[in-house]
């Protein structure tokens, strides 16, 4: 009897996507924290010179790093996925979707310079910025559950790692890592963290804590 050899099947190995979703992560918890912060301060919350310019900052780097954030994804990421999928994607309505968010972050960076010099008036100013962060974390969140359904399958079943390596190192080129990258501390849960920390080098890391440390600072005078 004559045996057919057996072929071996190697299992495909897919991108990580972790950072995409560390960094949605962020903008949802952001806005959110943000519009509380505001919304707090219009309610009466105390909120000096120094504090409203650190909290108008950081909404001018948020805004910064999500215009980034879809730059790549228009630029890049799309352009991989309809070479790879072909009509198994479709992102127009995504890409549309960045446009409409675009006219958001206009209005957040409005917002939190009228807020940084509003003096006097600044609980006003504040309720004003409240509603911008709650409405930009409308249309993410929609936006963003809708991306994720679409695109980490396709990106799972179609998309090589090299591929999928174009986009994280396009990330890390353009956007501002003093903001970024403690920001990924914060939102990373535990396993995450470990993975990365366990990639990183003794630089790195070294840098890591330096960085971490200067962004707690920002924070504390943003608590109040």
């Amino acid at each position: 009897m004559t045996r057919t050899p057996e072929t071996a099947v190697t299992a495909r190995v897919t991108p990580d996507v972790t950072g995409m979703k560390i960094a949605h992560r962020g903008m949802l918890a952001d806005t959110a924290r943000f519009a509380r912060i505001a919304g707090a301060i219009a309610a009466g919350s105390v909120c000096g010179q120094r504090r409203a310019d650190a909290i108008a900052e950081y909404v001018h780097l948020l805004c910064d790093s999500i215009h980034h954030h879809h730059s790549i994804e228009d630029d890049i990421v799309w352009p991989i996925l309809v070479a790879a999928a072909g009509s198994a994607i479709d992102v127009h309505e995504l890409s549309d979707d960045h446009v409409q968010l675009e006219a958001v972050l206009a209005t957040l960076r409005d917002r939190a310079t009228g807020f940084r010099a509003a003096g006097a008036d600044r609980r006003r100013a504040a309720g004003d910025l409240s509603v911008a962060l709650d409405s930009a974390h409308a249309l993410l969140s929609e936006h963003i559950g809708e991306e994720e359904k679409i695109v980490f399958p396709v990106v799972d079943r179609y998309v090589g790692v090299a591929e999928w390596d174009r986009v994280e190192q396009a990330a890390k080129k353009g956007g501002d890592m003093r903001f970024e990258v403690p920001r990924v501390v914060r939102y990373a849960d535990e396993r995450e963290l470990a993975k990365m920390r366990a990639e990183a080098g003794v630089v790195i890391r070294l840098m890591l804590k330096v960085l971490v440390r200067s962004f707690d600072k920002r924070e504390a005078i943003i608590a109040g």
